[in-house]
Protein backbone atom coordinates (compact mmCIF):
# COMPACT_ATOMS: atom_id res chain seq x y z
CA UNK A 1 0.00 0.00 0.00
CA UNK A 2 1.15 3.45 -0.98
CA UNK A 3 1.37 6.54 1.40
CA UNK A 4 0.30 10.05 0.89
CA UNK A 5 3.98 10.47 1.09
CA UNK A 6 4.37 8.36 -2.18
CA UNK A 7 1.78 10.16 -4.42
CA UNK A 8 3.34 13.82 -3.29
CA UNK A 9 5.16 15.53 -6.29
CA UNK A 10 8.14 17.43 -5.15
CA UNK A 11 9.25 20.95 -6.58
CA UNK A 12 12.79 22.20 -6.21
CA UNK A 13 12.33 26.43 -5.06
CA UNK A 14 15.81 26.91 -5.83
CA UNK A 15 17.05 28.77 -8.59
CA UNK A 16 17.94 26.67 -11.66
CA UNK A 17 21.46 26.53 -12.25
CA UNK A 18 23.33 25.00 -15.36
CA UNK A 19 24.29 21.34 -14.20
CA UNK A 20 28.09 20.07 -15.33
CA UNK A 21 26.56 17.89 -17.74
CA UNK A 22 28.64 16.39 -20.91
CA UNK A 23 26.81 14.01 -23.41
CA UNK A 24 27.88 12.76 -26.97
CA UNK A 25 27.28 14.27 -29.94
CA UNK A 26 25.24 10.64 -31.62
CA UNK A 27 22.35 9.84 -28.84
CA UNK A 28 20.98 7.87 -31.37
CA UNK A 29 24.42 5.25 -31.24
CA UNK A 30 23.90 2.53 -28.88
CA UNK A 31 26.54 2.61 -26.37
CA UNK A 32 27.45 1.88 -22.84
CA UNK A 33 26.97 5.28 -21.58
CA UNK A 34 25.53 8.42 -23.61
CA UNK A 35 27.62 10.95 -20.86
CA UNK A 36 28.51 12.05 -17.35
CA UNK A 37 26.46 14.15 -15.14
CA UNK A 38 28.76 15.56 -12.05
CA UNK A 39 26.05 17.28 -9.71
CA UNK A 40 27.42 19.98 -7.21
CA UNK A 41 25.42 18.16 -3.88
CA UNK A 42 23.63 15.07 -2.96
CA UNK A 43 20.22 17.16 -2.86
CA UNK A 44 18.24 14.88 -5.07
CA UNK A 45 15.34 17.65 -5.78
CA UNK A 46 17.17 20.50 -6.97
CA UNK A 47 19.91 18.73 -8.55
CA UNK A 48 17.77 16.65 -10.54
CA UNK A 49 15.29 19.60 -11.56
CA UNK A 50 18.74 21.21 -12.77
CA UNK A 51 19.63 18.00 -15.25
CA UNK A 52 15.78 17.70 -16.24
CA UNK A 53 16.04 21.41 -17.66
CA UNK A 54 19.25 21.15 -18.91
CA UNK A 55 18.17 18.07 -21.10
CA UNK A 56 14.87 19.53 -22.06
CA UNK A 57 17.08 21.83 -23.86
CA UNK A 58 18.43 19.47 -25.65
CA UNK A 59 15.33 18.27 -26.72
CA UNK A 60 15.05 15.48 -24.99
CA UNK A 61 12.06 15.71 -22.39
CA UNK A 62 12.52 13.13 -19.50
CA UNK A 63 9.91 11.37 -18.18
CA UNK A 64 11.60 8.65 -16.17
CA UNK A 65 14.82 8.82 -13.83
CA UNK A 66 16.41 5.80 -12.20
CA UNK A 67 18.86 5.81 -9.57
CA UNK A 68 19.99 3.98 -6.52
CA UNK A 69 18.73 4.60 -3.47
CA UNK A 70 21.79 4.69 -1.33
CA UNK A 71 23.67 7.49 -3.19
CA UNK A 72 21.23 10.53 -2.54
CA UNK A 73 19.92 12.54 0.34
CA UNK A 74 16.02 11.91 -0.51
CA UNK A 75 14.05 9.27 -2.84
CA UNK A 76 10.91 11.23 -3.74
CA UNK A 77 8.85 9.34 -6.23
CA UNK A 78 8.07 11.87 -8.54
CA UNK A 79 9.31 15.57 -8.73
CA UNK A 80 7.63 18.61 -11.11
CA UNK A 81 10.02 20.35 -13.41
CA UNK A 82 8.90 22.60 -16.27
CA UNK A 83 5.19 21.69 -15.91
CA UNK A 84 5.25 17.94 -16.12
CA UNK A 85 5.72 15.08 -13.46
CA UNK A 86 8.82 13.31 -13.53
CA UNK A 87 8.82 9.77 -11.85
CA UNK A 88 11.55 8.85 -9.90
CA UNK A 89 12.64 5.14 -9.34
CA UNK A 90 14.96 3.76 -6.43
CA UNK A 91 16.83 0.35 -7.14
CA UNK A 92 19.85 -0.94 -4.41
CA UNK A 93 21.14 -3.10 -7.64
CA UNK A 94 21.83 0.01 -9.81
CA UNK A 95 25.52 0.96 -9.99
CA UNK A 96 25.25 4.05 -7.23
CA UNK A 97 27.77 5.89 -10.32
CA UNK A 98 24.81 5.18 -12.56
CA UNK A 99 21.63 7.58 -13.90
CA UNK A 100 19.57 6.05 -16.37
CA UNK A 101 16.79 8.16 -17.78
CA UNK A 102 13.67 7.54 -19.99
CA UNK A 103 12.49 10.53 -22.37
CA UNK A 104 9.16 10.78 -23.95
CA UNK A 105 9.51 9.15 -26.66
CA UNK A 106 10.76 6.04 -24.95
CA UNK A 107 14.71 6.40 -25.79
CA UNK A 108 17.02 5.79 -22.83
CA UNK A 109 20.26 7.73 -21.12
CA UNK A 110 22.64 6.53 -19.73
CA UNK A 111 24.82 8.55 -17.41
CA UNK A 112 27.83 8.15 -15.25
CA UNK A 113 26.85 10.39 -12.15
CA UNK A 114 30.38 11.53 -10.60
CA UNK A 115 30.14 12.39 -6.94
CA UNK A 116 29.75 15.75 -6.00
CA UNK A 117 33.17 16.56 -3.95
CA UNK A 118 35.32 14.39 -6.88
CA UNK A 119 38.17 16.62 -7.50
CA UNK A 120 37.75 18.26 -11.08
CA UNK A 121 40.59 17.46 -12.87
CA UNK A 122 39.52 13.82 -12.23
CA UNK A 123 35.58 14.59 -12.69
CA UNK A 124 37.06 15.71 -16.67
CA UNK A 125 38.59 13.11 -17.20
CA UNK A 126 35.58 10.77 -16.40
CA UNK A 127 33.24 12.75 -18.29
CA UNK A 128 35.63 12.85 -21.16
CA UNK A 129 35.96 9.13 -21.23
CA UNK A 130 31.76 8.68 -20.52
CA UNK A 131 30.76 11.03 -23.64
CA UNK A 132 33.14 9.50 -26.02
CA UNK A 133 30.97 7.56 -28.30
CA UNK A 134 33.19 4.74 -28.77
CA UNK A 135 33.70 4.10 -25.13
CA UNK A 136 33.00 0.42 -23.66
CA UNK A 137 33.96 1.33 -19.70
CA UNK A 138 31.25 0.67 -17.25
CA UNK A 139 30.44 3.80 -15.13
CA UNK A 140 31.72 2.18 -11.79
CA UNK A 141 34.86 1.08 -14.21
CA UNK A 142 35.73 4.70 -15.35
CA UNK A 143 35.67 5.76 -11.75
CA UNK A 144 38.49 3.14 -11.02
CA UNK A 145 40.00 4.11 -14.29
CA UNK A 146 40.55 7.87 -13.95
CA UNK A 147 41.70 7.87 -9.85
CA UNK A 148 42.87 3.82 -9.07
CA UNK A 149 44.11 5.12 -5.40
CA UNK A 150 40.82 7.21 -4.47
CA UNK A 151 37.55 4.58 -3.84
CA UNK A 152 34.24 5.94 -4.69
CA UNK A 153 32.35 4.19 -1.90
CA UNK A 154 28.65 5.70 -0.96
CA UNK A 155 29.32 7.56 2.35
CA UNK A 156 28.04 5.30 5.49
CA UNK A 157 24.24 6.39 6.81
CA UNK A 158 25.63 6.91 9.97
CA UNK A 159 28.20 8.95 8.79
CA UNK A 160 26.01 11.20 7.27
CA UNK A 161 23.79 11.11 10.42
CA UNK A 162 26.51 12.03 12.38
CA UNK A 163 28.00 14.70 9.83
CA UNK A 164 24.15 16.10 10.61
CA UNK A 165 24.65 16.34 14.52
CA UNK A 166 23.74 13.02 15.29
CA UNK A 167 25.45 10.68 17.31
CA UNK A 168 25.83 6.74 17.42
CA UNK A 169 27.12 4.49 20.61
CA UNK A 170 27.36 7.76 22.90
CA UNK A 171 29.52 9.19 20.26
CA UNK A 172 28.59 12.87 20.04
CA UNK A 173 30.39 14.69 16.96
CA UNK A 174 32.53 17.69 17.30
CA UNK A 175 33.87 16.64 20.69
CA UNK A 176 36.79 14.49 22.31
CA UNK A 177 37.07 12.02 24.94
Amino acid sequence: MHSTADRKTWMSTADPVTPRLRLHDDLTARTILDGAWWPYSRTTVTELTNLVIALDARHLPVTRIMLNAAAWGEHPRRIGVAGRTIRLGWFTTLEACLLIATTNTNQRLDLLVIPPRVPAKIAAAAMATAADKDNTTRAEAIMAAVSPQRRFSLPRPEDIWESEGGGINGHRTGTRS
